[in-house]
């Protein structure tokens, strides 16, 4: 399973009015595919993106084939050069596994993604696919993914939870400037359904217990999708249960005085009758980059695509 998946349909009510998208429209023009010659998307899954400080490398994970459940998922990279993006080529890993959502850290030494492969470790314990954060020092072309530490980060997917929905998986992390490791994940002691963690930095220069963050983040539903940009104090989220303008829909949230604001949808001019996100935006620009399963020409039904618009 991947971190996209379809938005949760229920014939519960929500709590969150749709005029939160009316007080919120964006200024902008129409979104279009993102770099469609390079990333070939149709017929493919193209997840979410992470990007260089200086926005010049693209990391991202793709699938060859259609459904996602059934696909290898590769990390790739691509380049900007004087003569525009570079062919893809794949991130050599060690072993095989699913990866996705990559991420670059602020001071560009290490690619964080998540991955799902075998854990030697536990020779003797059956773990399901499992995805866990890792992070990979791109100063060295040598070396391979490590874990990364602290306590209570990465979970096992085994037991009862083996092949429980989404139980603990990790994914989507982001680190910021201050140290603080964001991800989703989907933990039976956790808030809702699906909820967004903070690791906050420890003294040691590692990362204290993770915690889900407080409403109204978070909910008792399906909250996930998450991108929080270096500075930490922006947010983008994926919510398909608090009003919108048809599946799942990208929400934003501010930090002001160490709070989180009551995410707002991005309106429907970015956000579409399809499942929309996640989204981040290119460092040092307004361009956001989304994935969607809105159609488009020669695409089969049930691609994710990578879109961008430029936010006025």
């Amino acid at each position: 399973m991947g971190a996209f998946t379809e938005s949760k349909k229920t014939d519960e009510p929500s709590k969150y009015s749709n005029s939160t998208i009316s007080n919120f429209e964006i200024n902008t023009d129409e979104p279009i595919l993102f770099l469609p010659d390079v990333l070939k998307p149709s017929g493919r899954f193209t997840l979410l993106p992470g990007f260089s400080p200086d926005g010049k490398t693209m990391f991202y994970s793709q699938t060859d084939c259609l459904p996602i459940g059934k696909c290898p998922q590769y990390l790739k990279r691509i380049d900007k050069t004087s003569e525009g993006w570079t062919l893809p080529r794949a991130v050599p890993l060690p072993r095989a596994g699913r990866s996705e959502a990559p991420s670059v850290t602020p001071d560009g030494k290490y690619l964080l993604f998540s991955w799902a492969t075998t854990r030697p470790e536990y020779p003797n314990i059956a773990i399901d696919e499992n995805f866990d954060l890792w992070r990979l020092d791109l100063t060295n072309s040598k070396n391979v993914p490590e874990l990364l530490q602290g306590p209570d980060l990465n979970r096992l997917r085994t037991g009862a939870v083996k092949t429980l929905r989404y139980v603990n998986n990790e994914t989507a992390p982001i680190l910021t400037k201050d140290g603080d490791l964001y991800f989703w994940t989907e933990r039976l002691d956790g808030i809702g359904e699906r909820d967004i963690y903070i690791a906050r930095a420890a003294a040691d220069g590692g990362f204290q217990k993770p915690e889900p963050l407080p409403s109204p983040i978070n909910s008792n539903g399906r909250d996930d999708g998450s991108w929080v940009s270096s500075d930490g104090k922006l947010m983008l989220i994926t919510y398909g249960d608090r009003g919108g303008c048809g599946g799942n829909d990208i929400f934003l949230s501010k930090k002001v005085d160490g709070i989180w604001t009551k995410p707002k949808n991005l309106g429907c001019k970015i956000n579409s009758i399809y499942d929309d996100g996640p989204g981040m935006l290119i460092p040092g620009t307004n361009t956001l980059v989304f994935g969607s399963s809105r159609p488009f020409e020669g695409a089969k039904a049930g691609t994710i695509a990578l879109w961008s618009v430029e936010l006025q």
